[in-house]
Order: C-alpha cells, then structure tokens, then sequence
C-alpha cells in the first residue's frame, strides 16, 4: 500500500520545538480518536446522524493535520466530505479506512518514539549531546550521503547503490530516524540482488522526501529542551 504520510516539521514547529510535548500532543490526538470518536462515529452512522459524522470527521481531520499525520487528516477528510454533502452513503467504509489509518499511525508513532528512545540511549542519554549530532546530521551527512546514493542510482551501479544507501542507514539509525531506515534497508535489498531499476529509482524519490522531512524536523526542535525524561 501507500506510504503514510507525516510531516513531523510542521508539528514540532507547532510545538514551539518541544519533542515532549510534541510527544504528548500526536499520543493523545490518536488515542482520544481511536477511543472515543471512532466509537461514535459509527453509532453516528448507525442512527443517521449526518451532522454528528460531520462533527467527529471534521474535528479528526484538524487535529490529525496539526500533529503532521496527513494521510491520516485525507482519510477523515474523505468522510467529513460525504457527511457534509447531507450523505452517509459509503460512510461505513469510509470509517474503517479511517480507523486503519489511525492505527498506522499510532504504530509509526511508536516506533519513531523507541527509534529516537535507542539513539538518544546510545548518547548516555546526553539529550544535548543528541540533538547537536542530529542537527548536524541532518544539515549535511545526510545530504551528502543521499548525493552519492543518487550517483549510484543514476549509474546504474547496484554496489554503489547498496554501499552508499548502507552508510545511509547508518546516519538514520544515529539519529532513530526509522523511517527512512526502513526506506534503504528495501533499497539495500533490491541492490544487493543486482536490481538498480525503476523500483530503486521509485524508493530513492521516497528517500529525497524523507531526508527533506527530517531536515525540517531537526532544524525545528529546540536544542535547548532537555526536560523531555
């Protein structure tokens, strides 16, 4: 399926670059959704309260897009769509796409969380330290290491792809970027069997977004903010 899509720099810029209180924001945004408006979105659709769906549709279509979960703000927009067109025809569906996309993004939450948990673990636990070492990573490792990755890709060189996308991971794992680990560790994959195709061409378009994203995530937490446990 489709990658989800998350843009955690506009919520940690929201956030007056506060990691924790980032933290507790996304957590409760996606609790208080799945715990009680998914509920009540369905007994809203069962009774056919149109304006109800609306209430709870529209209401998870801002709170999801102000903590940069925007496939998950997509999907209750899908909905708030129908039910705003005085409609429920299809809003069953809808809903359960819903749900499946809260549910991704809590479990993408939960592992950005232990990813960034290990990295700062390996600093001794020296937030100040990590953060400088993320900052620093993102602003100019990682852009020169996806540089060398593109090389390989557009060389067709397969060992260049895998060796380059290797220190890649590498930089994401010092920083608990999971994310876009998960991204290199398919690329490393597809290269290692001596494919450097269109599939590697398709996951390094993916990779560019995410080393974007992740500048913007860096460069927006407050390196100042060690209250964070």
């Amino acid at each position: 399926g489709a990658l989800i899509d998350v843009d955690l720099g506009s919520a940690i810029e929201r956030c007056s670059g506060d990691v924790a209180l980032l933290s507790q924001v996304v957590t409760e945004t996606i609790q208080k959704s799945l715990k009680e408006q998914i509920p009540k979105l369905r007994q809203a659709i069962k009774s056919g309260d149109v304006q109800e769906v609306h209430f709870h549709a529209h209401s998870m279509k801002g709170a999801s897009a102000t903590v940069g979960f925007l496939s998950l703000s997509a999907a209750a927009k899908d909905l708030d769509d129908v039910a705003k067109a005085s409609s429920l025809e299809g809003a069953d569906g809808l809903t359960d796409a819903l749900e499946v996309e809260l549910k991704r993004a809590f479990d993408y939450f939960n592992k950005h969380t232990e990813a960034v948990d290990a990295a700062l673990a390996r600093c001794g636990g020296d937030m100040e330290l990590f953060y400088s070492i993320a900052k620093e990573m993102v602003a100019s490792v990682l852009p020169d290491q996806l540089a060398a990755l593109e090389e390989g890709a557009a060389a067709g060189d397969a060992a260049e792809v895998s060796a380059a996308a290797g220190q890649l991971l590498d930089a994401a794992d010092t920083i608990g970027a999971f994310f876009l680990a998960e991204m290199l560790q398919v690329m490393i994959e597809k290269a290692n069997a001596g494919s450097c195709d269109g599939v590697v061409e398709e996951r390094l378009e993916e990779v560019r977004v995410e080393v974007i994203k992740l500048g913007a995530f860096w460069s927006g937490v407050n390196g100042e903010d060690d209250d964070s446990d």
